[in-house]
């Protein structure tokens, strides 16, 4: 019941208007406004062109990185089939080796 009372007085002291107004115009006039305040520039080729550069050196690069990733591959392909080449040689007896190639030379000679 105070509380109604004190509320009450309070709004009677205020009163019930709004405090809160536009402008006249203020709607009418905003397009206009904004129109007047808004300044074109003109934009320059080199801020149209550069995230198009930037899109392009982006692919540069990972193309570089990818054919050096596969250059780095093929070269250690090869190091690994040289290794097993040597080890595989060194796995067996010489002598067996050059009677192998020894028997089988002359025969690829007779064929032809």
């Amino acid at each position: 019941m105070i509380m109604e009372t004190n509320s009450n007085n309070i709004l009677k002291s205020i009163g019930n208007n709004v405090p809160f107004s536009v402008p006249e115009n203020y709607f009418e006039n905003f397009a206009a406004g904004m129109d007047a305040n808004i300044q074109t520039r003109p934009v320059s080729i080199r801020r149209l062109v550069a995230p198009w550069m930037y899109m392009a050196a982006m692919f540069v690069g990972l193309f570089v990185m990818a054919n050096v990733f596969y250059n780095v591959y093929q070269q250690r392909k090869a190091h690994e089939a040289e290794m097993y080449e040597l080890y595989v040689s060194s796995q067996t007896d010489p002598s067996i080796l050059f009677d192998y190639y020894y028997n089988e030379t002359p025969a690829k000679e007779e064929n032809n």
